[in-house]
Order: structure tokens, then C-alpha cells, then sequence
């Protein structure tokens, strides 16, 4: 008999995600001048959008949507807020983390890190600590590190540095979209990426700076020509006003498509997505603990990555494509000590209970597949009775 899931396979990794029809049907469209008043009024709307759902107003700080990927939005957000052999703190919970001391290299060998044990997120006091004792330019954290699913404790680290002259940096690629974030708690950037819970395909590189950011850059001579958020701060003032801006060209059919899949977002309202995200997370997590398996994340866990592990004699790549037959894709683990020994979930963006399920369900499969002792739907039967008893409570109040 043939299995339906070998012809549609969802994609349940930390992105790309499943994107809504009507963010991929706007990519077909023709293609329009990127001067042109329509895409001045459609990336207006999506600079405006990006601000709001980061929590800050286009008053008092400027958004930012560049062509290329989070890693570009990585280094926008930092090297235009320090100067060669600036002192400089990583909060490292990760892979992300990591990356942001190789990205530093490049500019300064005064990197400060602060780290976890694997699964823990970083204590917010020990970051006061550290601030308390060291004059920092700049503190980056990651929200949620791809990685590891471990999600640190933004709104408070912003708490901390919110009367300093430290310039806080949040890394919101794993986050912006499905989980609390607002850049009035006191975080002066904050940079996502358009393929995850911002719901548009690859691509894009969007963040807010704030005021303080904005005024600290200024007295800052560039140390880069395309991440210069001078030129590209200069660019969406002229196209908030309605009078267009230009230093490269924008992408326009995908600007259109996250000018779009924002659309979606509002429509549906931030708190409802935010919760959304985190009632999915919580039903699959009920599903993976009824497997018996066990996740990297000890307690902070978030609402759009998962991150577990392998049982003992479960090899990563059969059980990878065991599951890939099955109907979901999931990702490798990124963590090279233990690598070969987890998997990473993605739930983001219009996710609902019905990926959840068909998740749950091709992991099943494919550990029983690889030899693993477990029950028919033991995951699938906890996964329901989460959904339906969280169901219950919500119709409740």
C-alpha cells in the first residue's frame, strides 16, 4: 500500500517552516518597481508592522528590512555599535552564542562570555554581576538559541541593563513571532529573520534599533558597508515618510510576502499567536514526554523549537529518514559534542495540533522502526489529552 506521507511531507524544522497560501501566492506575482509608489506603500506597511510586533513605535526607534539571512542580521545589529577593540559581553547558551564570539574576532579580542550548562538558560544575576564590574559597549544575548530549544530570560537581562550605557543586542531569529518580546522592557536592537515565526520564506533580515542605539551609532565611525544600518536607517525614514530610499536593491516579491505573512499576524493578534505557539509547544512536549524521551531544555523551554534526544542505540540519520517517510522533516543536532545524539523539532508560524500530531506520530513510527520499545500512540494518546484538557480550561474562562 502506498503511504500518503512519502507525497506531502511537512516541514517541521527551525526553519524554513510551512508558510500560509497567501504569503506564497504574493510571490508569484509579477514583479514591480522597487521605486515604484506600490512597494513604497507595501514596505511602509511591512516597516511599520515589523516595529509593532517588536514591541516599539517608529517614533522613537527605526526598523529595518534588508535582503539576506539572519546571520546578516546578526552582524547589522552588532558591529554598528562598537569600535575596533571594544569590550564586549556574549550571554552563550549555544551554537548562536558561538557564533557571536567568531563574529566579534573580527573586530575585537575583548569578548567577555557568560555560559550555561547545557539545557539552562543563563541566571539573569550572574549578567549583573558581570555588568556591575566591566564597562561593556555592548551585551548580546540569544532569546531562544536554536540549538538547544533553551530560552533565556530576555525581560529580565533588559531589566539589568536598561540604566546603563550598554547597548543590549537580542537575537530574536528563534523568537520573534511565537514568544513575548518587546523592546520597551529596555532592549536597544533586536534582529529576527523572515523565515521562521515571522512566517515569509528565507531571505530576509528585519530588526528594530532604538533610540539609544540610534544615538550611539551615530558617534560611531562604520567598521562595514552593507551591514551599515546608517544607510539602511536612512532608507526606511525616507520610505516611513512615503518619499521612497535607496542604497541596495530591496527584494520586492518578498518584501510583498512578509509585508503579507505580518498581515496574517496582526490579523490574528500577537497575544493569541504568542499563545498559539505556546500551547502547540506544550502539547508536543506532553507527546515527546509520553515517549519517554527526554529534551536538552531542563525548564526554559520554548514555544517554537524543541530539541531531544535520541534513545541509547538510536542512530540519528536512519531515524532522521525513518521519520522523513513518515511524513515529518526534522532537523539534525547543531551541538557538535553531542550532534549525533538529538534532533530538533520546529514549531513555528501557522503551526497547529494537526502538525503536532503528524510529528508526534512519524517519530513513533521511526523509533519503533529503529527497535525502540514503545507503545503504540503513547505519545499521540499524551499530545490529545494535553490539547484537550488545555481545550477544556480555555472554554472555561
Amino acid at each position: 500500500m502506498y503511504d500518503y506521507a512519502i507525497m506531502r511531507k511537512i516541514l517541521m524544522i527551525p526553519g524554513p517552516i510551512e508558510y500560509e497560501s497567501n504569503v506564497l501566492n504574493t510571490l508569484s506575482l509579477p514583479t514591480i518597481s522597487h521605486s515604484s509608489k506600490e512597494f513604497v506603500t507595501i514596505y511602509k506597511e511591512a516597516l511599520t508592522k515589523t516595529a509593532t510586533i517588536f514591541g516599539a513605535s517608529v517614533s522613537e526607534s527605526v526598523p529595518f528590512i534588508i535582503s539576506g539571512s539572519g546571520t546578516l542580521g546578526m552582524e547589522a545589529s552588532v558591529v554598528n555599535f562598537i569600535k575596533r577593540d571594544s569590550k564586549v559581553l556574549v550571554v552563550n547558551t549555544g551554537y548562536f552564542g558561538d557564533r557571536f564570539v567568531d563574529l566579534f574576532s573580527r573586530f575585537t579580542d575583548k569578548v567577555d562570555q557568560i555560559t550555561s550548562p547545557l539545557g539552562e538558560a543563563v541566571e539573569p544575576l550572574s549578567i549583573k554581576e558581570k555588568i556591575d564590574t566591566n564597562e561593556y559597549e555592548l551585551i548580546t544575548v540569544t532569546h531562544v538559541d536554536t540549538s538547544t530549544g533553551v530560552k533565556n530570560d530576555v525581560r529580565k537581562i533588559a531589566e539589568i541593563s536598561k540604566g546603563t550605557d550598554t547597548i543590549l543586542v537580542v537575537d530574536a531569529v528563534c523568537s520573534a513571532g511565537g514568544e513575548n518580546l518587546d523592546m520597551k522592557w529596555g532592549i536597544d536592537v533586536a534582529f529576527s529573520a523572515s523565515q521562521k515565526a515571522l512566517g515569509a520564506p528565507p531571505g530576509l533580515a528585519v530588526g528594530v534599533a532604538g533610540s539609544k542605539a540610534i544615538s550611539k551609532m551615530e558617534k560611531i565611525p562604520p567598521l562595514t558597508f552593507f551591514s551599515d544600518l546608517r544607510k539602511w536607517s536612512s532608507v526606511s525614514r525616507g520610505i516611513l515618510e512615503s518619499k521612497g530610499g535607496y542604497f541596495g536593491t530591496p527584494n520586492v516579491n518578498l518584501i510583498s510576502a512578509f509585508n503579507v505573512s505580518l498581515s496574517n499576524i496582526m490579523q490574528e493578534g500577537i497575544e493569541n499567536r504568542i499563545s498559539r505557539h505556546e500551547t502547540m509547544a506544550s502539547a508536543l512536549r506532553a507527546g515527546i514526554n509520553g515517549m519517554g524521551l527526554e529534551m536538552i531544555p531542563k525548564k526554559s523551554f520554548a514555544n517554537t523549537i524543541s530539541a531531544v534526544y535520541l534513545p541509547d542505540g538510536i542512530d540519528q540519520k536512519k531515524f532522521l529518514s525513518e521519520a522523513e517517510q513518515h511524513g515529518a522533516l526534522f532537523a539534525s543536532g547543531l551541538i557538535k559534542e553531542i550532534a549525533s545524539r538529538y534532533f530538533r523539532i520546529g514549531h513555528m508560524g501557522s503551526i497547529t495540533s494537526s502538525e503536532v500530531m503528524i510529528a508526534i506520530g512519524s517519530i513513533e513510527r521511526a523509533l519503533r522502526d529503529n527497535g525502540h520499545n514503545i507503545g503504540v500512540g503513547a505519545g499521540l494518546t499524551a499530545a490529545q489529552s494535553y490539547l484537550s484538557e488545555s481545550g477544556r480550561l480555555k472554554s472555561m474562562n
